[in-house]
């Protein structure tokens, strides 16, 4: 390598050095913010080196047996929603992607309408909760989101990209269809399911709008939408001054960044198994038609 490669090699490095700092920089923030104490943080502002530190916002979240059981709501709903999203959104997507498929076309018109079209919320309302009878219920917080149509799409343009002669040399072999899409199919499918898989587990991770919909019952909260609930019982009891004893106050700002933290965990220990198939995966399905 020359010296102006290497120039323009250290240059990129260099910037994506400065790029990395400044995406760390917010969430050592959030770190350091959520263990200050709140006047602190009122009186000065936010700081790298708070003057005193507080657990006090953790603490508050934590006070409650209920965030625990609120946080395996959302573990359980997060694993099962994905995993059934992701067997209904590859099963879908290869019966579009198959030439041989009859009406493939109109069942991909079909998936493609909602993308565009929506009956509105109140329709959604009445058809979840009078005909499906999903209310009160775990079904509540994963049905709904179950099958995306950009998911879907994305995943057909990935599976009409694979060489079609697997295919047909596997059905020379006899075998047949659900064989093709179990054992040929979906082992070389890993770079768009580990995309999707990603995708879902956000989405019902990060989800709290199903639960303030459909969910009445305080042991069906998941966790995103119990601490909406405890964010919104902070800011109101604030909004009228002290609580408790003395002059102690409730610790909103912190409460807000530990809130952050304690979301972000789970997905921060998923996304490195899955990120080195991110890129791939994504192109891949987005360029192929």
């Amino acid at each position: 390598m020359n010296n102006h490669g290497r120039m323009t090699q250290l240059l990129f490095h260099l910037i994506f050095l400065v790029f990395c700092i400044f995406t760390t920089i917010p969430f050592l923030l959030t770190i350091i913010v959520s263990v200050t104490d709140e006047k602190s943080v009122v009186q000065n502002g936010y700081r790298f080196f708070p003057e005193h530190f507080s657990l006090d916002a953790f603490q508050l979240i934590f006070s409650s047996s209920e965030i625990y059981h609120a946080y395996l709501i959302s573990v359980t709903v997060t694993i099962v929603g994905t995993v059934l999203s992701l067997l209904v959104t590859t099963m879908l997507a290869y019966a579009i992607a198959v030439p041989k498929v009859k009406y493939r076309n109109v069942l991909a018109l079909c998936i493609f309408i909602p993308m565009i079209f929506n009956a509105g919320l109140v329709p959604w309302y009445i058809f979840i909760t009078k005909y499906l009878h999903l209310k009160n219920s775990m079904l509540a917080l994963i049905l709904p989101m179950l099958v995306s149509p950009f998911n879907v799409f994305l995943v057909r343009n990935y599976f009409k990209s694979l060489p079609p002669a697997l295919v047909e040399s596997a059905e020379i072999e006899g075998a047949n269809p659900l064989y093709i899409f179990g054992k040929i199919i979906l082992p070389l499918s890993t770079p768009i399911t580990a995309t999707i898989a990603l995708f879902s587990s956000l989405a019902y991770w990060n989800d709290w709008n199903l639960a303030l919909w459909l969910i009445d019952k305080r042991e069906l909260y998941p966790l995103q939408f119990m601490l909406f609930r405890i964010l919104s019982m902070i800011n109101y009891i604030s909004s009228g001054g002290n609580y408790g004893v003395g002059s102690t106050t409730l610790p909103t700002v912190t409460a807000q960044m530990a809130m952050v933290l304690v979301t972000i965990g789970p997905i921060i220990l998923v996304y490195p198994f899955v990120q080195k198939y991110f890129i791939k995966g994504i192109m891949i399905g987005a360029v192929k038609g």
